[in-house]
């Protein structure tokens, strides 16, 4: 009897809960990424334009006829511009189809104390031994991009399987190597390099790409120096150096489970879209 009531059917049930389902889905994406500023600011800024185009064409003398032909003319190039401004994001989105951790609600970090204590093992003699090393752990953000052209892998987290990767002289010794929950996912990565300008300039190539990692995602990257020995850890844009060996595994774990700025920003904005609202 209800689905009577006002023409109302079942297939509309369905349609409104599978279109419910399919923002929840795209918003949860894009706020897993770093494209939601921009998304907000594009957002802001199309309603903003909207607004000022009707007040002008409402109270201006005469109307604002060649600037709404403009907008006719280039609204449809709308979609090509946000595609070209989310190309990273749509990456990540398309690889995650058919994956079985695509409604997964957790975080991905290795947050267990026994994988901590095999990497902290690892890098204690990576470091005693001066054998360089770069670790990105990753988060929320996806590491996707930055594994494209490396090595693929797909193993469970051993002492000896990184030190074995990080083995001078071997073929992946230069990379880096991301680890995705409690699995070895890619090796000989390559990471972007901070652009920041006071960093100084006696830091080595791995210790910029660390920064420059972690100032792109919510990563939290473990390296060890091949020149000193010494282990720092960067996060949210910032490097943690040195860092005591005896403090490696409390201090990784506290920056693991500390929420990133880039999760600070996604609950701003969430805040700041209720408010509007």
């Amino acid at each position: 009897m209800f689905f009577g009531l006002s023409g109302f059917q079942f297939t509309d049930a369905f349609e409104i809960l599978l279109l419910s389902a399919a923002i929840y889905g795209i918003l949860r994406f894009i706020r897993s990424t770093r494209g939601v500023g921009v998304l907000r600011g594009l957002f802001t800024f199309t309603i903003a334009a909207v607004v000022a185009v009707a007040l002008l064409d409402r109270f201006a003398p005469g109307g604002v006829d060649v600037i709404k032909y403009i907008l006719e003319k280039v609204t449809p190039y709308f979609a090509l511009i946000v595609v070209i401004l989310f190309q990273e994001e749509l990456r990540q989105g398309i690889s995650k189809f058919g994956q079985s951790g695509l409604l997964r609600f957790g975080g991905n970090t290795a947050e267990s104390p026994t994988e901590l204590a095999k990497i902290a093992t690892s890098a204690k003699r990576l470091a005693n031994q001066r054998t360089g090393a770069i670790i990105a752990f990753e988060r929320d953000v996806s590491l996707k991009p930055f594994s494209d052209g490396a090595v693929n892998l797909d193993l469970p987290i051993s002492s000896i399987m990184l030190e074995t990767i990080f083995f001078e002289g071997g073929p992946l010794h230069d990379g880096g190597v991301i680890v995705k929950g409690k699995r070895i996912t890619a090796a000989s990565c390559v990471f972007p390099l901070s652009n920041n300008p006071s960093i100084a300039r006696r830091l080595g190539t791995r210790h910029r790409a660390a920064i420059g990692l972690s100032e792109r995602t919510d990563a939290v990257v473990l390296v060890v120096s091949e020149e000193t020995g010494e282990i720092s850890l960067a996060a949210d844009g910032e490097l943690y150096k040195p860092v005591a060996q005896d403090q490696l595994e409390k201090k990784l774990s506290e920056l693991l489970k500390t929420e990133s700025k880039v999760a600070a920003e996604i609950q701003e904005s969430g805040a700041a879209a209720e408010v509007q609202a």
